[in-house]
């Protein structure tokens, strides 16, 4: 039996087992989540969790590095996913219903160009960049793969490694999803701005404030 506790958006300041967690879910919810980072506070502040917050899904606050290392193999529990929203894998607010899967891909199409600019303006950075109904008022936010390590493990194993310069290139890196709010008017007015330029030369403005929302979040 998995009897290690956590701290979750239920009530932040008492630990709860995962057999509590399950005994609140939505008869419709077959996925335990967590969501990874620093500390109890910072993952508060996290830009991917108000839409879960708002949406009435509890999340699991992992704020010890100890916490992702006990959960991250643990696949299942009482015939429950656990994973982490901060992995692309999870589509728990996607919605399963034609009308919200026809509105999402809607808003991939209409978004293509400003998707594609990105991840050719990206590069190797990161390996796919797409349409989020994950966050709730900022423009974009990055997610890691269901595969391999999260940002978080990164971050730790990276720390590590340069404590260690011999093995300082030796870290695995997360693969990186950049995920864009559509409803945001940053993005909305970058849309605008790399449909404008007709494959032409896009604004240098344009360039400097992509790597500007890239760069802010990879040093969170």
């Amino acid at each position: 039996m998995f009897d290690y506790r956590f701290y979750s958006t239920h009530d932040t300041e008492k630990l709860i087992s995962l057999d509590e967690y399950i005994s609140r879910m939505k008869p419709d919810q077959d996925t335990i989540l967590y969501l990874p980072g620093d500390s109890k506070d910072a993952i508060l502040k996290s830009p991917i969790l108000k839409k879960y917050q708002k949406s009435g899904y509890e999340v699991l606050l992992l704020g010890d590095p100890i916490d992702e290392f006990c959960v991250q193999h643990l696949s299942e529990y009482e015939k429950r996913k656990v994973k982490s929203i901060a992995k692309d894998d999870v589509n728990i607010l996607d919605g399963s219903d034609e009308i919200s899967k026809k509105k999402l891909q809607k808003l991939k199409e209409m978004y293509k160009p400003l998707t594609e600019w990105f991840k050719k303006h990206l590069g190797k950075e990161v390996e796919k960049v797409t349409i989020s109904n994950k966050l709730e008022d900022d423009p974009v936010y990055i997610l890691t793969s269901q595969y391999g390590y999260s940002a978080q493990m990164e971050k730790i194993n990276r720390a590590q490694a340069f404590a260690n310069q011999e093995k300082a290139a030796s870290y695995m890196l997360a693969k990186k999803t950049l995920e864009l709010n559509p409803h945001h008017p940053v993005i909305k007015e970058m849309l605008t701005r790399v449909k404008g330029a007709m494959g032409g030369e896009i604004d240098e403005s344009v360039k400097e404030y992509a790597i500007l929302l890239y760069m802010s979040l990879i040093h969170i």
